[in-house]
């Protein structure tokens, strides 16, 4: 038992070192950069240096000046990650809200992702069907919303009502892949609250604007590859295992399901009768 503890410690220190104190530490850094350089010495390394070799000079006279600092940037860097992590939740709410800041005046304009999806079906001589065009503010709502829309158009029953039940019946190999994106998906949302907090030092410092546009760039990026992918899996597993979530149901399903046996199981799941 004590080796485990002692295991999971070493995990659980490890990620936290990975995932928030490093990350913070650098932020720290950025923040204390940016309140000695400013605007006007965006560049300005011997100023930097300087202020370094004055502080380096105050801590060697006054140790104990030292380790009050080191504290508060420990502590500043944990909070940092917390704060990240709780910034990028919002950031993976607000990326799948359905209702648009403009009051939908957004996706009229030609210029949106509905308008474009539109002219290159019609450039393409394809049959537009309308709950397949982009409905929500962001892509990411979108991938997300057509899981429930493409299962419906499929087998005529709720994904949100079939996925919680199939989820027990796959074993540990088939939830692997799909934990795993999940995973890194919420890691894509805490890059992208990094990022915001790069915003803050970019008040004093305008090349911490930079590294914020970067660092949310790239979280955008990974947030879109793994819906993309986590949309992919929920859509595989739900093909492959509906018929026996159904049997465990006492239902049997055809080769095809059809509208009548897709609102049985839907009513069933749904407890409607």
């Amino acid at each position: 038992m004590t080796g485990f503890l002692t295991e999971v410690g070493k995990r659980l220190g490890t990620r936290w070192v990975t995932a928030i104190l490093l990350p913070g530490l650098l932020l720290v850094a950025v923040v204390v950069a940016a309140s000695v350089l400013g605007h006007e010495h965006a560049f300005g390394y011997a100023r930097l240096a300087a202020a370094a070799d004055r502080a380096g000079r105050e801590f060697t006279t006054r140790p104990a000046r030292l380790a009050v600092f080191a504290a508060v940037v420990l502590a500043a860097a944990g909070l940092a990650g917390t704060t990240a992590g709780g910034l990028g939740g919002l950031v993976q709410r607000w990326c799948l809200r359905d209702r648009f800041v403009t009051g939908g005046l957004l996706r009229r304009s030609r210029w949106s992702r509905r308008s474009r999806a539109v002219a290159a079906a019609e450039r393409a001589g394809a049959t537009v069907v309308p709950a397949y065009l982009p409905q929500r503010p962001t892509w990411l709502g979108d991938r997300a919303r057509l899981i429930e829309v493409r299962v419906r158009a499929q087998y005529y029953v709720s994904a949100s009502l079939v996925w919680p039940r199939l989820w027990l019946l796959l074993e540990e190999d088939a939830r692997r892949p799909i934990t795993d994106v999940r995973t890194r998906y919420a890691e894509a949302g805490t890059l992208a609250g990094w990022g915001l907090l790069y915003l803050v030092p970019g008040v004093l410092w305008w090349p911490a604007l930079l590294i914020a546009a970067g660092v949310l760039l790239t979280a955008w990026s990974r947030l879109r590859a793994t819906m993309a992918e986590f949309a992919e899996l929920a859509e595989a597993a739900i093909d492959l295992r509906l018929r026996d979530l159904a049997a465990k149901l006492g239902l049997t399903l055809g080769t095809e399901v059809g509208p009548a046996e897709g609102r049985t199981l839907d009513d069933l799941l749904g407890k409607a009768g």
